[in-house]
């Protein structure tokens, strides 16, 4: 729940950078995720132990994690080849931090 409302102020940080650059914002389709998303149902599915349901639940959320983090320095790559304006970088910035600090939590709770 918790990471669902920190995706959602990520989403409401990140959607105005698209009328700075002058462009609309949109659905983007992963295979990736969908990928994810489908592996985890299968898991969890023919998972009866509660405990390895957890642990599958935190993987994923490790993977997603590093996903964003990769997608978010590429952005941040592009945006300063681009010397875009600290209003853009910065919102970015802190959302890379966030999926960084995310990464961490998730390996914690994957260690114990």
């Amino acid at each position: 729940m918790a990471h669902s409302e920190t995706t959602t102020e990520q989403i409401g940080r990140i959607e105005p950078l698209f009328n700075v650059i002058e462009a609309e914002p949109g659905v983007i389709e992963s295979d990736v995720l969908d990928t994810l998303t489908s592996e985890r149902e299968d898991l969890i599915a023919d998972v009866q132990d509660p405990a390895l349901g957890d642990l599958v639940e935190a993987e994923l959320g490790r993977t997603i994690e590093r996903l964003e983090s990769t997608k978010l320095e590429t952005l941040l790559a592009l945006a300063d080849r681009m010397d875009l304006p600290d209003e853009i970088v910065e919102p970015l910035e802190e959302t890379k931090t966030e999926a960084t600090k995310g990464l961490e939590r998730a390996k914690e709770l994957t260690e114990i």
